[in-house]
């Protein structure tokens, strides 16, 4: 093998073996009247790193219109990620919930935070859970007692087609 193609195919190994250790979690947050993206904070803690965000950091997206985060790397190893929700007005606390994620490496997390009376993810593609928080009844519509918090991924490297 001549001396440059020693060094490329190094540099070429070198690339396909970080490939798998990307990890990525972003949240979508599909509210309604009564409820506002001003309500609500998440926090993910990611070992001993936070993260939060406010709903002025839920903007629509180019090509989606829900309003969502950015989207953040995480570890891949250590404890499993947490992932908690507060929904508050000027007056209370409507609603708080915690998840748990764990970790996978080459893996994007979507996790979506929606009021509804039945679980949304009977009706999602690649949803992996779901978990349902009573919403404050003061600030409960029709069709949406609880607060929904539903989650799914997909491979970063070869992410599957919905």
């Amino acid at each position: 093998m001549s001396h440059w193609r020693t060094p490329l195919m190094a540099m070429l190994i070198a690339a396909l073996g970080a490939c798998g250790e990307e990890a990525r979690i972003s949240v979508s947050a599909p509210l309604m009247t009564p409820l506002a993206l001003e309500m609500l904070t998440v926090t993910v803690r990611d070992g001993d790193r936070v993260i939060q965000w406010t709903g002025a950091d839920f903007k629509p997206g180019r090509d989606n219109p829900t309003p969502s985060t950015p989207e953040v790397n995480t570890g891949t190893s250590g404890p499993d990620l947490e992932v908690s929700f507060s929904l508050e007005s000027a007056a209370a606390v409507l609603s708080t919930g915690t998840i748990i994620l764990p970790r996978r490496s080459d893996w994007r997390w979507g996790v979506t935070i929606s009021a509804a009376t039945t679980d949304p993810a009977g009706v999602c593609f690649g949803c992996f859970g779901s978990s349902a928080f009573l919403l404050s009844e003061a600030f409960r519509a029709p069709e949406r007692d609880s607060i929904w918090v539903v989650w799914g991924g997909n491979s970063i490297s070869n992410p599957a087609i919905y």
